[in-house]
């Protein structure tokens, strides 16, 4: 199989989600994109788009959702979700859906994982547990997205 054109774009206010965009990121041997004031746009195809954000007062962050907002099914082909939350796991499914009502296909299910909310809940996390656990949850996604 040729060359597949992967990116890691995240939304990322306390450090928690950037640390899960980047375990990805070095694991795929790319960079990961932090979502800015400036939209992301797409020049070429993508095989597989990772978004990451985090849970913030029940939901995505604007960047985010004005991401997938924008997204072209035309130029990607798969997705995979990656998120932190302090308390509601729910945000993976939340974004997963909006990538599929885009007309995207979500490869796995999302993955998400604890992360450090205000000072003292979650304290440190995501952990190394966490990381290894995304660094093969990217793995498998490449790996569904070949098939």
């Amino acid at each position: 199989m040729a060359t597949m054109n992967i990116k890691v774009i995240y939304h990322s206010s306390t450090g928690n989600t950037e640390k899960l965009a980047r375990a990805i990121a070095d694991t795929l041997s790319i960079q990961a994109e932090l979502l800015g004031k400036d939209p992301i746009s797409f020049s070429e195809p993508v095989d597989l788009l990772f978004i990451g954000d985090g849970l913030y007062f029940g939901k995505a962050n604007k960047r985010t959702l004005s991401l997938i907002d924008r997204l072209d099914p035309k130029m990607i082909k798969n997705a995979a979700i990656f998120a932190t939350y302090g308390g509601q796991a729910k945000i993976g499914t939340d974004i997963k859906e909006l990538v599929q009502n885009k007309g995207i296909r979500v490869v796995d299910e999302p993955f998400t994982c604890k992360g450090q909310s205000w000072v003292f809940i979650n304290r440190n996390h995501p952990n190394e547990i966490d990381l290894s656990k995304v660094r093969k949850y990217a793995k498998n996604a490449v790996a569904k997205v070949g098939r």
